[in-house]
């Protein structure tokens, strides 16, 4: 009963902790072959325990449900372990919350760090100086002259 548990315990372990290894080796960027080469390797290796453990658990009927959650947790991590080494330019939610209204980055009010010719308020008109002060040279006043 004892090797049970231990067996047990090492697969919660391996689904718990798994995918964030792996998603933390996704931020280790080298020159070196070597290291780039075990980085890859270990990294391959825990998306493929995250992957699988996750699967056993989450496509099991006889157990709880909140081993189902753990199994989808499981999945999720490796999932985004996966794509963030792999397939980074792939953006999948980015332009679903854009179809409801939410852009990534976006704040409420003016953008500062925009041009002063893209300047533009949530709650007013456009502003033809910038907040930081300066002309864009196309306003007719500055550096451009009058355009």
């Amino acid at each position: 009963m004892e090797s049970l548990a231990i067996v047990v315990a090492i697969l919660m372990l391996t689904a718990f902790l798994a995918g964030p290894i792996a998603i933390a080796l996704t931020a280790v960027r080298t020159k070196s072959l070597i290291v780039n080469v075990i980085r890859k390797i270990l990294h391959g290796f825990f998306v493929a325990m995250s992957l699988w453990v996750g699967l056993m658990f989450f496509s099991n009927p006889d157990l709880p449900f909140v081993v189902h959650l753990i199994g989808l947790y499981g999945l999720v991590m490796g999932y985004i372990a996966l794509r963030r080494e792999y397939f980074p330019e792939v953006k999948i939610l980015a332009p679903l919350l854009a179809k409801f209204g939410f852009k990534a980055g976006s704040s409420k009010g003016l953008d500062d760090d925009a041009p002063a010719g893209d300047l533009k308020s949530r709650f007013g008109p456009m502003l033809k100086w910038p907040r930081k002060g300066g002309s864009t040279g196309k306003d007719g006043h500055g550096p451009g002259g009058q355009d």
